[in-house]
């Protein structure tokens, strides 16, 4: 448990250890999952894509109809200062974190009513080491299994909202974890692929990059946003477009994306082999995105 020994917690104004960061009860985070949250990380000991995850942050809000009390300027001072006192630990200024800040609706009487509230929106900003996938799980890839659950209508809950209601996902990932595989895939009610349980997908057939479309019920993923516009300006075709799962396990390259798994490849999905195991490069788009997202994130500055 390195990263919770070493995890530095902003709460409440004040900068804490893990045993000593506390919640009530009768926050609306405990009772109902009623909170919102970013994960932001650091290049070279920089925050990369804050204005970003603000924007969504304040996108999720509007969607969940929660009043944020804090500004956008409180909320970025609470991460730096959380940030800077982990760099400092660890006696190294550039050194790259996971940085997870969380809004809850705040604390009160059970019950649903914004009159049962007794307080104003909580912030909490959690800091620790990150965990990238190394250069042989890269070079491996990702299992994948497509697994029965399907992903939340819309219509009940927005999947464009990045809320801390996760027990769709969390049921996803456990499902496929108990099957021998890395994480999940879910479809729609009419069969079509969405999105992974903390990830985008994309796969490449013929040269041409394909993705699901925002109004299937995704996530406006920030990586995934930076991935699509690469590819286009690398001149690689780009498709936003509804498919079924079959369309993975004839594809030439599959891969996912997310802020801390940035560009990961996918080499297997419910068993099958993904691409032609006879190319010298068996992942060309995919290698020529994860080389100019590398050069965008870690040769330039944020």
């Amino acid at each position: 448990m390195q990263e919770k020994q070493n995890a530095i917690i902003w709460i409440q104004g004040k900068l804490c250890r893990p045993s000593e960061a506390k919640v009530s009860v009768y926050d609306r985070s405990y009772l109902y999952g009623d909170s919102l949250y970013e994960v932001v990380r650091t290049y070279h000991g920089q925050v990369y894509g804050m204005k970003d995850h603000l924007a969504r942050l304040r996108a999720t809000a509007r969607l969940c109809s929660l009043d944020i009390a804090q500004s956008n300027k409180d909320i970025d001072s609470a991460c730096q200062e959380t940030i800077g006192a982990y760099q400092k630990q660890e006696g190294n200024p550039r050194a790259d974190v996971y940085c997870r800040l969380v809004i809850s609706r705040g604390e009160g009487k059970i019950g649903f009513g914004k009159n049962n509230l007794e307080t104003k929106s909580l912030l909490t900003v959690i800091v620790q080491p990150i965990e990238e996938p190394s250069e042989a799980k890269r070079k491996e890839g990702a299992k994948l299994k497509i697994v029965e659950r399907l992903r939340l209508d819309r219509r009940a809950l927005e999947p464009a909202a990045k809320t801390g209601n996760y027990l769709n996902c969390l049921l996803a990932y456990i499902e496929a974890a108990e099957a021998g595989f890395d994480d999940a895939l879910m479809c729609d009610e009419d069969g079509h692929v969405t999105e992974g349980t903390t990830f985008n997908l994309f796969y490449v057939k013929r040269g041409i990059l394909v993705t699901p479309p925002l109004d299937i019920g995704i996530l406006d993923g920030i990586t995934r946003r930076e991935v699509i516009e690469l590819a286009r300006g690398l001149g690689v075709p780009v498709r936003e477009t509804r498919f079924p799962k079959e369309r993975l396990y004839e594809a030439d390259e599959v891969f996912l994306t997310g802020t801390i798994k940035e560009i990961m490849p996918v080499s297997n999905i419910d068993g099958r082999a993904i691409g032609a195991k006879t190319q010298t490069s068996p992942r060309p788009v995919t290698d020529r995105l994860w080389a100019e997202f590398r050069n965008r994130t870690r040769g330039a500055s944020p």
